[in-house]
């Protein structure tokens, strides 16, 4: 973003904002996000008007594209505050400089997974029957209440986090709140509180969404205690992959400064999430089965090593271990290229394990005899189209448009947010540069 980059300075005494105004650069990527949104209305308007036959979704393969990418944003946005809350929850000031951003991506990511589920619906003209007659017997009742919360408190949590920055702006969106020392401390207890709803908010959110994959008994290959669990690891592993990527971004194309010392900490870390995922709970995952399957040591090692899969390769390999590698060695981890490359590696990984997931689960029809099950499709004679044993599924250009058009509607969210929202803490010398005492509003 050349043009509005702001000023670093030892000597200033009070920091600017991340993005002092929209440069070049900037409207140009604005208008792309611009053009993607539109066309993704315009895409859906499409749909609405011809129905799911639109999509690459038919009875065999009732999940597509839009529940692959709800549970990936659902789990980039549980991981990301999760990162951002642990450290105030345990009264400590690690990662300070993160916590603003994290919230920032969490909340743009869960408005994202929320907005996904309009498409897969078919019907969202419908959706108020969520709040007037819900069924507390489905999981997907559970797992719409929790995205609305969690969208809820990332708001109040990004709020209660810069409303004292924004007060010394002068902005409105402060609401009446002023610039005190005190106010500051209070602040402190109400972070420490929120912090302790957040965690376990956003542990059930993921566990949730696991747990509507868990609770299919028809499906073999998602009808496991294991899979919350998994999906907590991989919403750890995307998460802060992807607070990572936008962190150094932002630092390298915005003012928003980024502490080296502590990206190659949470480097590190990522990299502790990426051995528990990717090692450990595959391995709890995979070799039990193989072992009941082929009771031979070679045919359970070749189960769990070699795999069944592209998408496994791309999840295990790409997106597991040659970001483990880079963050493993203590000479690479230092760079901020290798960080950055890791992230998008992790967050790679978590996309195409999403893809390996629905992929799998839809493999085995329930219905494996003739005629077997609906495509749904139009009825033109009795042909070996109508009926199905075995499901094929592959996003068409409307649902690709679709997704698009969302997905920039969330980096719309960080991109604005990085204008407008101190994501930058003040420091008391910063916030009272004449006396370094307390004092009203700026």
């Amino acid at each position: 973003m050349s043009g509005e980059v702001t000023e670093r300075s030892a000597t200033s005494t009070v920091r600017s904002p991340v993005v002092s105004s929209f440069g070049t650069v900037s409207k140009v990527w604005l208008g792309l996000l611009g053009v993607l949104l539109v066309a993704g209305l315009g895409a859906w308007a499409y749909q609405l008007q011809q129905g799911l036959v639109v999509t690459g979704m038919r009875n065999v393969f009732s999940w597509g594209l839009y529940i692959m990418l709800f549970v990936m944003f659902v789990g980039l946005s549980a991981g990301g505050l999760i990162i951002s809350s642990a450290p105030k929850f345990f009264h400590s000031d690690r990662y300070e400089g993160f916590a603003r951003l994290g919230v920032l991506v969490s909340l743009a990511c869960i408005i994202v997974a929320g907005l996904l589920i309009l498409p897969d619906i078919g019907r969202p003209e419908r959706l108020y029957q969520f709040f007037t007659s819900p069924d507390f017997r489905s999981p997907m009742v559970w797992d719409f209440g929790i995205v609305v919360l969690y969208g809820v408190l990332n708001v109040w949590y990004l709020w209660l986090l810069t409303r004292r920055d924004l007060a010394a702006r002068g902005s409105r969106l402060a609401f009446g709140a002023e610039d005190t020392q005190a106010g500051r401390d209070r602040d402190r207890t109400l972070l420490f509180w929120t912090a302790a709803v957040a965690l376990p908010t956003a542990v059930m959110l993921h566990s949730v969404t696991g747990w509507i994959f868990a609770t299919q008994v028809g499906r073999g290959d998602w009808f496991s205690p294991l899979v919350a669990p998994v999906f907590i690891a991989k919403a750890l592993v995307s998460g802060l992959g992807l607070l990572l990527v936008v962190s150094i971004l932002a630092d390298r194309y915005t003012g928003f400064d980024a502490d080296r010392d502590e990206l190659t900490s949470l480097g590190k870390m990522l990299g502790i999430f990426l051995a528990f995922h990717v090692v450990y709970l595959l391995a709890a995952e995979r070799l039990p089965h193989a072992w009941a399957d082929h009771f031979g040591f070679w045919a359970i090692t070749s189960e769990f090593l070699i795999g069944d899969s592209v998408y496994f390769w791309l999840w295990t390999g790409v997106g597991g271990a040659i970001p483990l590698v880079l963050l493993a060695t203590p000479q690479l981890r230092k760079r901020l290229s290798v960080i950055f490359v890791a992230g998008v590696l992790a967050v790679f990984g978590t996309l195409f394990e999403g893809v390996r997931l629905v992929f799998t689960g839809y493999e085995s029809v329930n219905i494996d005899a003739a005629p077997g099950i609906s495509l749904g499709g139009e009825y033109a004679g009795v042909t070996t189209d109508v009926w199905a044993t075995t499901g094929v599924y592959t996003p068409t250009v409307i649902e690709l448009v679709v997704t698009a058009g969302i997905v920039a509607f969330g980096a719309l969210i960080v991109t604005v947010g990085l204008r407008y929202v101190p994501l930058q803490r003040r420091t008391e010398q910063e916030r009272y540069p004449a006396d370094g005492g307390g004092g009203g509003c700026d």
